[in-house]
């Protein structure tokens, strides 16, 4: 029996809404905060203390686990924050979805210099890389990956295998907890862009 998922996709659009940068005019804009009463409040701050709190979404072949993190607004309500999802392809092996990148991106050395290993395709476990030099490839690195509106990224990989078309593959795993969570964003930013080319090759 297939399982139902436990999102809609408009549920899931909310999600994804929440996650996405404010721009100046939304931050200029007053919030409205919902009272979620004394006893949700209660219940939420005793999960929140002493278990880790998550948020699971089953899309398609894809589940998308999100952290919930509890915090205090201005009137010292408590109101929970989503973290950028780690997003896994579902099948006999589940795996971390990776995302293939519409232009390759240079690993950085921590003294901002550009490398010989430029990534093709990343997920939160894992690259495919080309290497532009002729001496040997690494088999194991410490480097950094900037992108666009995200602080960079520290990340470890380790030499796996030679792919067919020439690529590395690469375990990468990220430093240290603001580079896990900067990574998590990126991947999930390079998610929502390619459902939204998706939907509009088939619209």
């Amino acid at each position: 029996m297939q399982e139902q998922a436990l999102l809609t996709q408009a549920e899931l659009a909310f999600i994804r809404q929440l996650n996405q940068p404010e721009t100046s005019e939304q931050r200029r804009q007053p919030r409205m905060q919902a009272d979620i009463g004394e006893q949700l409040s209660e219940l939420l701050a005793h999960c929140a203390v002493n278990e880790p709190m998550s948020l699971h979404a089953h899309i398609a072949n894809q589940r998308l686990t999100f952290d919930l993190h509890l915090s205090q607004n201005g009137r010292r309500a408590p109101q929970l924050q989503l973290s950028a999802p780690q997003i896994f392809d579902e099948g006999e092996i589940n795996r971390a979805w990776r995302s293939p990148l519409p232009e390759p991106l240079p690993l950085h050395t921590r003294s901002a210099q550009p490398s010989d290993l430029w990534v093709h395709q990343l997920s939160m476990s894992g690259a495919l890389i080309e290497y532009r030099a002729q001496r040997k490839a690494p088999q194991r690195f410490d480097l950094i990956l900037p992108v666009n509106d995200l602080p960079p990224i520290a990340v470890s990989g380790a030499f796996v295998r030679k792919t067919d078309d020439g690529l590395l593959a690469y375990h990468l795993h990220a430093m240290d907890p603001q580079s896990d969570e900067h990574l998590r964003e990126f991947i999930y930013r390079q998610h929502i862009q390619q459902e939204q080319q998706l939907g509009a090759s088939s619209a």
